[in-house]
């Protein structure tokens, strides 16, 4: 029988082993956490309900066809970009333009885009509960309304259609029935008190939200994909059904790319500011296929189960069912409800794709306010506690919700959803991809994304880069002269307080960009005027990683570059947690031989360790004296390394002026 010896040791050793399995079972359960939360960003209330009705408003397959195509040209490449630059800078959307510091203002259109969505996500996810309670207690059809409903023509002129129905209940106007309002007050609070409590906690309490949320709404995705292919598969085919001479309408790639941008969550600023937030360390490349992938596998889910459900409403009914019966942004909801009342789906179904609803919606809406949150905590430089900032955020977003609500039939949803925040992701994306890749230069762009990836970039990513901002550029200045924010094919029933609206906000965007621009320009301590712009259009000297030790590694991988033309890969994502990790383990960035190199067997951390001899009892391996002499030498390279990346640190941070607001000077 082997016995431990009588010694102190043996309980530090258990205690070492069980603190071992600890910390695997806690980085795995974190691995976890991380991977479920960059999901998150494809269970959007976009892919769930703004796709279906997309697809069904514009063509159907012949849409699809066009977004899908838009996807995969451009999906890998655009989130690839957005989630390296995030995870360089770490700062969220708004530090990201101090390597362009003319177009700072890009990152507050990106930062209003976010809390416009919302503003009016929580009136769409209030109406689900609405919808979902009345399921599970079994008031559908509704007491307040006839049981007659109809989206087809042909039938009974007095009958109370399901939109007819919404008016009289959800969005009834105020002075006609005060109660509706309050309640529908009230279910849009209690979406914020989630809100809050959810974000309470910074990325902690956001990533225990996705571990709870995330996997529940992917079993709902897949139970009702079930239920519609049990249902009848035939309704597939209207999908199939592709007028490939129609894909030759500018329009439908415009809102196929309008889509697209709202499926992916780029132009918000989420991509970039969770990248450097939530997931810094994940591989972007593998991050992006990843996003893309799931991103069109859940919007072909959410179209699919759509599709099977119109094809049984029209055998039942007898004829097909007409496009501008999802004109409303909520139209999906008003569909499931007709569904419920003919039979199609029961009580319980129902409730259950409210919940979807709720849930996806809940997924966005916590990565928008998230991005503001932190947008305006980094441009305060962290005066104001993280909770303080949430509840500030939050109660502005739900004061702009409630005034969403008071004008009649939810046209101010239509207003943000059709008009301003489509057009909004659009030029920020242009005006982004013009700034790096054009302005800040592709060669400095692809020697910092080397820097964090650790390998040459392809040159497919490069002619990607510089070619988007073209095409997307021309499909927005078409769309203002041939199809603008004026009366179209399917928004000639607006009134016209909605087009002035929608010029007045567009024109206020570009106001804030070129005002922007203005200040940072009068900012600059140079000489003249030409001095000045010239500044604003280059690095600011605070620009680069935040993280002391990483920006240090980056500085000198810069060095090297500009004197050999040679890249050390060695010194890729080297953070502060990192490199000390690095110096227990014996390992360092540098190059063997310079200043900054360690060996191994100086900092050799086996010589504190146990080992079992022959006999059984335990050994010490080398003697105290070697021991104390190791770790002196460990604490005085420790010492240097820190005074050395302090000093950087220092001069990085005197670039920025302390009297200017924060903005960015670059000294020339």
């Amino acid at each position: 029988m082997f016995l431990f010896p009588c010694n102190k040791s043996v309980p530090f050793i258990i205690f070492r082993y069980n603190y071992n399995i600890y910390c695997c079972k806690s980085n795995c359960l974190q691995s976890f956490g991380t991977l479920l939360m960059t999901v998150s960003l494809t269970l959007s209330l976009a892919n769930v309900i703004r796709l279906p009705r997309m697809v069904f408003l514009y063509g159907g397959g012949t849409f699809l066809v066009s977004y899908l195509a838009v996807a995969i040209v451009f999906g890998v490449p655009l989130l690839f970009l957005e989630i390296t630059l995030g995870q360089f800078c770490q700062q969220g959307t708004t530090k990201l333009w101090r390597a362009v510091p003319l177009l700072k203002g890009v990152g507050f259109v990106k930062v209003l885009a976010s809390v416009l969505l919302a503003a009016y996500y929580p009136i769409i996810m209030a109406l689900s509960l609405f919808y979902g309670s009345r399921s599970i207690i079994g008031s559908i059809p509704f007491p307040e309304c006839s049981n007659s409903i109809s989206f087809y023509q042909g039938v009974n002129s007095n009958a109370i259609g399901s939109d007819q129905c919404l008016q009289q209940t959800f969005i009834k106007p105020p002075h006609l029935s005060w109660q509706w309002i309050a309640m529908d007050v009230l279910l849009i609070l209690l979406i914020w008190i989630i809100v809050v409590i959810s974000l309470i906690k910074n990325s902690k309490s956001y990533r225990t939200v996705a571990l709870l949320v995330v996997p529940a709404t992917f079993v709902t995705i897949g139970v009702l994909l079930v239920k519609g292919l049990n249902a009848n598969q035939r309704g597939l085919d209207i999908l199939l059904d592709i007028q490939w001479e129609t894909l030759w309408k500018l329009d439908i790639w415009y809102h196929a790319i309008v889509q697209f941008l709202f499926t992916t969550h780029l132009g918000f600023g989420n991509i970039t500011t969770s990248a450097g937030r939530l997931y810094s360390k994940s591989n972007p490349f593998w991050t992006s296929v990843m996003l893309t992938v799931v991103s069109i596998v859940v919007g072909l889910c959410s179209v699919s189960i759509v599709t099977m459900w119109i094809y049984d409403m029209q055998l039942q009914v007898g004829q097909k069912m007409l496009s501008s019966t999802a004109l409303s942004e909520v139209w999906f909801l008003t569909f499931v409800y007709e569904l419920t009342t003919r039979g199609i789906l029961s009580d319980l179904w129902a409730a259950l794709v409210y919940a979807l609803v709720f849930l996806s919606g809940f997924l966005s809406l916590i990565a928008a306010i998230y991005t503001a949150i932190v947008g305006l905590s980094v441009e305060t430089k962290e005066k104001w506690k993280w909770w303080i900032l949430t509840c500030m955020v939050c109660f502005i977003a739900f004061l702009m919700g409630v005034l969403c609500l008071l004008p009649e039939n939810l046209q101010a949803v239509h207003l943000l959803d059709e008009y301003i925040i489509g057009r909004m992701v659009v030029t920020s994306t242009v005006l982004e991809l013009i700034a790096f890749v054009w302005i800040y230069g592709l060669e400095s762009l692809s020697n910092d994304f080397e820097f964090v990836l650790g390998y040459k970039l392809c040159f497919v990513w490069k002619c990607v880069w510089l070619g988007t901002p073209i095409l997307f550029m021309g499909f927005e200045f078409w769309s203002l002269f041939v199809m603008p924010l004026t009366e179209s094919d399917y928004s000639s029933h607006d009134s016209m307080w909605l087009y002035v609206i929608g010029w007045i906000v567009y024109l206020f965007m570009w106001s804030m960009i070129i005002g922007i621009a203005v200040w940072q320009i009068s900012a600059q301590v140079d000489y003249n005027f030409s001095q000045k712009f010239l500044s604003t259009i280059k690095p600011a000297r605070n620009w680069g990683p935040v993280d002391p030790i990483y920006r240090h590694c980056w500085v000198q991988w810069k060095k090297q570059y500009q004197v050999t033309g040679e890249r050390d890969f060695t010194l890729r994502r080297r953070g502060t947690k990192d490199y000390t990790h690095s110096i227990k383990r014996g390992k360092h960035a540098a190059p063997p031989g310079t200043a900054y190199s360690v060996s191994p067997t100086s900092l050799d951390r086996t010589s504190s360790c146990y080992s079992i001899d022959g006999v059984g009892g335990l050994s010490r391996q080398h003697s105290s004296d070697q021991q104390s002499q190791q770790q002196q030498q460990q604490k005085n390279l420790h010492q240097y390394h820190y005074n050395h990346t302090m000093a950087d640190q220092r001069r990085w941070t005197a670039a920025e002026p302390k009297n200017s607001g924060g903005s960015s000077i670059n000294y020339m």
